[in-house]
């Protein structure tokens, strides 16, 4: 049996709203109107405020509040709900009154998904809404279902006019309208295009010679264009993006369980692919609920897209009958700590604080997201979905790939490892253990990382090449690393070097090995050079402190704030925590910042997540590198477990003496199977033929051109 912890839940948000009323504003034109945020006509702004509302309302309607707790009034977060509600619609293009900054929203594609995250709440309110509320409401809906019925086109891509998530909710907005109103005379045109928007939200390539039916309409009738690809990988902003993955499932949830309130089935549409889709995200997801972002993030961890699991979660286990509890409690605990730190009913103020005076409406929109999502699972759970469920277990995947991303993963009891050349911070890989979400942090993780003096440094990938077998995988290729926005006028983008890296994740779900070889290109003027650039995440999750085993000794390093940055030098192996370690054939640095440095993007002065890194080599002043310098070269194994098997795997980790060639680089060590393997690549302008009696792990290899790598069996 498993039950929804709902009151935990209700007390993070009853705190919540309680630190809220910082964020609410009277608006000075009419006091009867209330914005939460910014109160900015701009789509976000509007969202913000959307979604705050609906989380006072939940938890004003949430009998297991207690408000005088809290030195508030359920009447008075009633009545703040309504005042919220009322200058949403008021302010539409519909409707009679302005934004604080002046504008009037409406009449996009974006603007159906406030409405979308709001509407649990206005259920919530339903008891105390006057008629006129109920006009401005339909009034509104309406409005932005014409719209989308008679200007907005349903369009979809891979790459270019990639609309998952949109063509849900939009679809979603239409359908629910058609619900509300099914006397309305186009109640029956917003259903019609509903499905067509459902048919092209998560869909895949095959979908075009489709002929599964949905309401009478075949799949390849309806279907627009490929939003995914076969494996279900999603290239959204550009880069495989497991957290828009979780957005477009959040969005079902929502049509979801309103078509669960209003007694009736959900179009068949909605769940086009989703279940397929959603073993996929289950599979890159912690037990403790944390996503694990193979493909990186360029937002702030752990946020966005990270709430609206629990949304899923609540339709995965009503819809699927599978137990999501241990997710949404391990989830909950996540919160709990956050919370206690930051001390003021808050959700982000500790880690995101610095946001808040650079940019209210992003801060806002982050802890709004948090509060509707915590709110709508309240809301379902409480009215719908029945308590002390018996659910069955997911079906998760063991290994994984995709082409278009050169994205491979596989799982085990010990080991989760993956690589991504077309990941948010270009390319990164991973190794950490299954029970510790606390250890993974993304950017360029594993792929070393070279930095010229502009204010924007990214990889061009310009060829990736991935192989799987049993138990693991090898991917290699290599990328040209580019600067650019420099403070110099004028200065134009410059390509700084080449990179080739090689990833290899052993049958013995344990250990992977890399190698990572970097020269440049031309004369360049470089800020640094971090080869390797393990990422340990040093923060409020792990309790500030991070316990490192290394050649040099034993230490405690605690994360966060340093009054000056440091670095360390450790020996050729460490271990972090007794969960990871890491044995480089060149001698390793722990870099330490002062401060957070994981941001957003590349905003400088945004970070919300601290780590260590290390890095192997560690050049970190300016300084000038000519034509065909070496930037990096090493090589290295890492594996999960005790820092005692670390000390031990140092002893078995070398350069292979297998081919007589100072152009190939190579590493090799035992893996925790007792086999000893090794990692080659070539770096030579030639081909290499290889020698007859090497055992290759996979395919049989003759020659090898530049870039290319090969695993070998040694015993």
């Amino acid at each position: 049996m498993n039950t929804f912890p709902a009151k935990d839940y209700a007390a993070l948000l009853a705190d919540w709203v309680r630190h809220s009323q910082r964020h609410l504003y009277v608006c000075r034109e009419d006091s009867s109107l209330i914005c939460y945020g910014a109160g900015e006509h701009g789509h976000w702004g509007v969202h913000t405020h959307q979604k705050a509302m609906a989380a006072f309302a939940v938890a004003a309607a949430d009998p297991s509040i207690d408000w005088w707790v809290y030195n508030l009034k359920r009447d008075d977060v009633y009545a703040q709900a309504l005042s919220m509600l009322r200058y949403t619609l008021r302010t539409h293009l519909s409707g009679d009154f302005l934004c604080a900054d002046g504008g009037q929203w409406g009449h996009n594609w974006i603007y159906a998904l406030g409405i979308e995250r709001m509407m649990h709440g206005v259920q919530a309110l339903d008891e105390r809404l006057t008629d006129n509320d109920r006009i401005m409401l339909r009034r509104v809906l309406l409005s932005e279902c014409d719209w989308l019925l008679e200007e907005y086109p349903v369009k979809a891509g891979l790459i270019d006019n990639n609309k998952p998530e949109s063509n849900i909710w939009n679809g979603a907005i239409l359908y629910r309208t058609a619900i509300l109103y099914p006397e309305h005379d186009r109640a029956s045109e917003y259903r019609a295009k509903a499905a067509k928007f459902f048919v092209n939200g998560i869909s895949i390539p095959s979908d075009e010679q489709s002929g599964v039916y949905y309401d009478g309409h075949s799949v390849r009738d309806l279907f627009v264009g490929a939003n995914f690809f076969d494996s279900y990988a999603l290239n959204h902003h550009k880069y495989l993006n497991v957290g828009y993955m979780v957005i477009c499932l959040s969005n079902i949830a929502m049509l979801h369980f309103t078509c669960r309130c209003a007694g009736e089935a959900a179009p068949p549409a909605i769940y086009h692919h989703a279940k397929e889709l959603w073993k996929l995200v289950r599979s890159l997801t912690y037990e403790d609920g944390r996503l694990l972002r193979i493909g990186g993030d360029t937002r702030v961890r752990y946020c966005y897209c990270q709430d609206y699991l629990l949304p899923v979660w609540a339709m995965v286990e009503d819809w699927l009958g599978e137990d999501c509890s241990k997710l949404e409690r391990g989830w909950l605990e996540q919160l709990q700590q956050e919370t206690k730190v930051n001390g003021d009913g808050s959700f982000l103020s500790e880690r995101c604080g610095c946001l808040e005076g650079r940019s209210p409406v992003y801060y806002t929109r982050l802890e709004s997201d948090r509060a509707a999502a915590i709110s709508m699972a309240l809301y379902w759970y409480r009215v719908i979905i029945p308590q002390n469920r018996c659910n069955f277990p997911s079906e998760i995947y063991s290994s994984w790939r995709d082409e278009y991303h050169g994205a491979v993963y596989v799982g085990g009891t010990k080991r989760l490892a993956s690589f991504v050349w077309h990941s948010s911070q270009k390319p990164q890989g991973l190794c950490l253990p299954p029970d510790d979400s606390t250890m993974a942090e993304w950017r360029n993780n594993l792929a070393g990382r070279i930095e010229g003096i502009g204010s924007e440094n990214v990889e061009q990938i310009k060829h990736h090449q991935t192989h799987t077998f049993d138990g693991g995988f090898l991917t290699y290729g290599h990328s040209k690393i580019k600067t650019d926005k420099f403070l110099a006028e004028g200065q134009q983008k410059e390509t700084i070097g080449t990179k080739w890296l090689a990833f290899a994740a052993l049958p013995d779900d344990s250990t992977v090995l890399c190698l990572q070889y970097a020269i440049a290109d031309n004369r360049s003027f470089l800020r640094s050079v971090r080869g390797i650039n393990w990422n340990v995440p040093n923060d409020l999750f792990n309790g500030w402190q991070r316990r490192y085993v290394s050649r040099s000794g034993n230490m405690t390093l605690r994360g966060g704030k340093l009054k000056e940055s440091e670095t360390i030098s450790v020996g050729n192996w460490i271990n972090a925590d007794d969960r990871v370690g890491l044995v480089s054939l060149t001698p390793l640095t722990i870099m330490r910042p002062k401060e957070r440095q994981i941001g957003i993007k590349s905003h400088p002065h945004t970070g919300t997540l601290y780590c260590d890194e290390v890095v192997s080599p560690c050049v970190t002043h300016s300084h000038w590198v000519d034509r065909g310098d070496i930037l990096i070269n090493t090589g290295f194994a890492m594996h999960t477990g005790s820092s005692k098997y670390t000390a031990d795997l140092s002893k078995t980790v070398r350069e292979w003496s297998g081919i007589s060639n100072n152009e190939v680089i190579s590493v090799c060590a035992k893996g925790a199977d007792g086999i000893e393997y090794a990692l080659i690549m070539s770096v030579s302008e030639h081909p290499i033929t290889m020698p007859n009696n090497i055992r290759f792990i996979g395919d049989e290899i003759q020659v090898l051109n530049r870039g290319e790598a090969a695993l070998v069996r040694m015993n």
